[in-house]
């Protein structure tokens, strides 16, 4: 079951620079803690996959 949470601006944490990995905290409506640890091409991805959200919201003139 999906779960919703927010990410509260805190700094990602390296956890390991060989492999590289990192956490990150997210919060769920219910103060739950999600720690989302993630690995060089996972962070990679999601960073392409922010990216094209983002861009959803940029107003290109004709």
């Amino acid at each position: 079951m999906a779960r919703e949470a927010d990410y509260q601006d805190d700094d990602v944490v390296v956890i390991s620079r060989n492999p590289l990995m990192s956490k990150l905290l997210l919060i769920t409506e219910d103060d739950e803690e999600i720690e989302l640890h993630l690995e060089k091409d996972s962070a990679e991805a999601l960073m392409g996959a922010l990216g094209a959200f983002l861009m959803e919201g940029v107003i290109c003139p004709l």
